[in-house]
């Protein structure tokens, strides 16, 4: 039988946790349909050998890829070439699909002719706390689920304002054909995988199917913030590709709907970039001279793209102060007084959304 699923599984260090991973896709009998890749990337714990029980134990859906550490840009580079399935989705070793999600899924790649097919996911927080995550704005949702729609015209209408990688699967031949790669040596490549199919992808379809489980209860996740203070120049070269892809791509051959849309979107990756120095970074941390010079590159790129200069206001837009303003004047972050007041105004505020619409 033909794989309808290609599933990527990059593994460094997840001995205790890839059981779980690889047990929410077993089980379902659904197992002819796809294939799970699990990526070794030069684990220093026991992940190669839970994988290698795994495979040996469902040799049909289970294959395994044995490779030097290069982070995780190097598992999907190294996967996808080899992936069978007609569609290819990223996994993280550390989360875990809904089981009856994925044989809901399966059944509906059988019949689909799309480029990209979006899910939704739940983001599960600590005690527990689960977040389902949709592509809607506001508790709308404007697409019929399964229907195959125009990518330009979702990306025109107003109601996306980007992917993530938990949502998103994508036709495996149409990512090989356009010779789709990640930068390898570090983290956040996630990132890449959102936006570089966007470039060349014909047709979208959404699913009301809530498939993948995103884990933010762990530490060391790369998204905790101890992690990502020390990480900002992982955060930045990624940043930095994504960018450069950009500049360097024939702007004449998107669509001016596509091109507006990713106009935005890379507004929005340069307003996350500048939040992680002058909002998320702790205080004590922020070294004024080192984000001088990664905004002076910032700077350089939108003036690049041609891009409309960003405003940095905090989530909860109750205190109207632009943080990214405050830093070209003043050359220093907000007061410490407001920043801490922003922190509590930001937590009700997300609270409350969730609440209203999630």
């Amino acid at each position: 039988m033909e794989k309808l699923l290609s599933i990527i599984i990059p593994s460094y260090n997840m001995a205790q946790l890839l059981p779980r991973c690889l047990d929410s896709l077993l089980g379902s009998g659904v197992e002819e349909a796809f294939e799970a890749i699990v990526v070794n990337d030069g684990s220093k714990d026991d992940t190669l050998g839970v994988a290698l029980s795994y495979r040996d134990a469902n040799p049909d859906c289970i294959r395994v890829i044995d490779k030097p550490n290069g982070n995780y840009g190097s598992t999907i580079n190294a996967a996808l070439p080899q992936a069978q399935g007609k569609y290819v989705k990223v996994l993280d070793a550390d989360d875990w699909f809904d089981s009856q999600a994925l044989t809901d899924f399966l059944k509906a790649l059988s019949g689909l002719d799309a480029d990209i097919a979006v899910t939704h996911f739940s983001k599960i927080h600590p005690k527990g706390i689960r977040e389902l995550a949709k592509y809607n704005l506001y508790g709308k949702e404007p697409y019929v689920y399964g229907q195959v729609y125009p990518l330009d015209k979702v990306l025109s209408d107003g109601y996306i304002r980007f992917f993530e990688m938990h949502s998103l699967a994508y036709r495996t031949q149409m990512l090989l054909q356009n010779g789709y790669r990640q930068t390898e040596g570090c983290s956040y490549t996630d990132l890449e995988w959102d936006i570089f199919p966007l470039f060349y992808a014909r047709d979208i379809a959404f699913f009301d199917i809530d498939l993948y489980q995103y884990n933010l209860d762990r530490e060391g996740q790369t998204m905790d913030p101890k992690v990502l203070s020390r990480s900002l120049d992982q955060l930045e070269r990624v940043t930095d590709s994504i960018l450069g892809f950009y500049e360097s791509y024939p702007k004449d051959e998107l669509d001016p709907r596509r091109k507006a849309f990713l106009d935005g979107f890379y507004r929005n990756r340069i307003r996350l970039m500048a939040k992680s120095y002058l909002l998320d970074l702790p205080r004590e941390m922020f070294d004024v001279e080192e984000f001088g010079r990664v905004d002076m590159k910032l700077q350089g790129h939108m003036d690049e793209l041609g891009l409309e200069p960003i405003k940095l206001y905090p989530v909860n837009k109750i205190v109207r102060i632009d943080a990214y303003g405050y830093w070209k004047k003043h050359r220093t972050r907000l007061p410490k007084a407001l920043e801490a007041l922003n922190s509590v105004a930001d937590k009700v505020m997300t609270a409350l959304y969730r609440k209203l619409f999630r």
